[in-house]
């Protein structure tokens, strides 16, 4: 389960950590965006709504509460241009990197069957991870591994 690791790591940082959300908050998202979250999603936004405004960890990555969630051309639009990324309206942002120098987005759909994260905010976006899990394992291993080379 995702959503406790990430919580407890935050907390053994000092770090300020949201509440989390409940079922119904979880729902109106989808429903607002017709979407379907991923488990591992689901179960981090039920734990923890992201970290407090204006807060980071010590790597400067910070994971955003629901209602920052956005799709990219909502707020990014700057790179929601099909030229550089396909399909940017399936891509909500959830966390950044030292105040914007990157994001992180998740491909969501109705479907929910693959939910790849990608970073954008570069030349050109970067496919980094098969899921918000593997994000997190990576995350919680070695936050390196979280920026693009």
């Amino acid at each position: 389960m995702v959503g406790p690791s990430l919580k407890n790591h935050w907390l053994s940082q000092g770090i300020e950590v949201n509440p989390g959300v409940s079922k119904e908050e979880l729902t109106a998202f989808e429903l607002m965006y017709q979407v379907s979250l991923p488990a591992d999603m689901r179960d981090y936004f039920l734990t923890a709504d992201g970290m407090a405004q204006g807060v980071s960890d010590e790597a400067l990555i910070r994971f955003w509460s629901l209602d920052e969630i956005k799709p990219i051309p909502e707020e990014a639009p700057d790179f929601s241009d099909p030229s550089y990324i396909e399909d940017a309206q399936s891509l909500f942002l959830f966390a950044d990197y030292s105040i914007w120098c990157h994001a992180y987005a998740v491909r969501l759909s109705s479907s929910g069957v693959s939910n790849p994260i990608v970073v954008i905010g570069g030349e050109s976006p970067i496919r980094m991870f098969g899921s918000f899990s593997e994000l997190v394992k990576n995350y919680l291993t070695d936050a390196d591994l979280l920026f693009p080379t």
